[in-house]
């Protein structure tokens, strides 16, 4: 798979994959990378083990011994970081980087009453700020790669060929997804010049549809990436803006799941994918939960929520529960019925 991707690489700058949680994403980008470590530059779940809150002093430490870590020291960014965060957030959140200890403090800084230090900033708002540490890094590789070699301030990049970005938007709003979404197109078109190409995947409609439609050239792919239990692993190309066509593919794996009595997580996540997009395409304001309308709704919000988010998901498999999985079953034949999925 990884090679499919490298080869048409060969002649595009961009690729761009769309495939739900536990499908393989992660399992794809960190492959990438161990292909090439020194060429290539990853963003994943696992940038965010780089991070971790103290609760008692209220700072997000970042390990000084990471790769991450010694980049925006070198390159001095921490500036670049915060321009960056308060960009796709708001300048009412100031970090404050210490550069000796990994700290990173965050308050809020009106010179009044309203001021605070040592706030504890949400989920949504950390996903940002880990984002906004690795796009800085990853913009100011553009920049340097984009001099000639002998003025280039540092050699740190010179061996830098692919960035792999694998679902930057964990967590965060429609509104900072598409903020994402344009600066990172930007970035792309920054680095089109260069000898840099982009791999990037996401289980997110909304992301892909901005992404899609930022990138639309002739140089660029786009994908489905999908596992069935006949084919495989497959990368299908994607030609038109929203991946939401993919559902009858879901629904048919899913049926035949429940058929065979063989459910497992990835089936779980694969049955969350369907329900944003459909969320999505509804204009279902309160999100894909709304959707849930059966006697275990509140059961398989729960466990929808727990797989998406287990970083480890991509990589190992588990046996699920027999009450999960008849929750499954009541909730994904609810959901046919009630919003009217028939198979022609």
């Amino acid at each position: 798979m990884a090679e499919e991707v490298l080869q048409g690489l060969a002649d595009s700058r961009t690729a761009l994959i769309y495939a739900p949680n536990t499908i393989g994403k992660t399992r794809l980008a960190q492959h990438l990378k161990e292909r090439d470590h020194e060429g290539v530059a990853l963003y994943n779940s696992f940038v965010e083990d780089v991070f971790n809150w103290d609760n008692e002093r209220v700072v997000l430490k970042m390990d000084p011994e990471s790769e991450l870590f010694e980049s925006i020291v070198t390159q001095g960014l921490d500036g670049a970081i915060i321009n960056n965060f308060q960009s796709f957030t708001s300048d009412r959140i100031e970090p404050r980087i210490d550069f000796e200890s990994g700290d990173i403090s965050f308050g809020i800084h009106k010179g009044d009453d309203d001021s605070a230090d040592g706030i504890k900033i949400s989920r949504a708002e950390e996903s940002i700020f880990v984002w906004s540490v690795y796009y800085s890094v990853l913009s100011e590789a553009v920049e340097t790669l984009s001099d000639s070699p002998d003025r280039r301030s540092t050699a740190a990049y010179d061996q830098l060929t692919l960035a792999v970005v694998d679902d930057p938007v964990s967590s965060m709003d429609d509104s900072r997804i598409v903020s994402v979404a344009l600066a990172l197109a930007e970035l792309t078109r920054r680095a089109s010049k260069l000898d840099l190409k982009f791999v990037i995947s996401t289980h997110h409609a909304l992301f892909f549809n901005v992404l899609f439609n930022s990138l639309r050239r002739k140089d660029n792919l786009s994908y489905v990436l999908a596992r069935g239990p006949a084919a495989g692993w497959t990368l299908a190309r994607q030609p038109r803006d929203s991946p939401f066509s993919y559902h009858l593919g879901i629904i048919d794996d899913l049926q035949g799941a429940i058929s065979a009595n063989s459910i497992e997580r990835v089936h779980f996540n694969q049955f969350r994918a369907l329900l944003e997009k459909t969320a999505n395409f509804l204009g279902y304001t309160g999100g894909w939960g709304d959707l849930l309308v059966g006697p275990d709704a509140a059961l398989m919000t729960k466990i929808l929520n727990l797989y998406s988010h287990d970083r480890f998901a991509d990589i190992d498999s588990a046996d699920v529960v027999e009450e999960y999985k008849e929750a499954f079953r009541s909730e994904f034949q609810e959901f046919l019925k009630t919003f009217r999925w028939a198979r022609q």
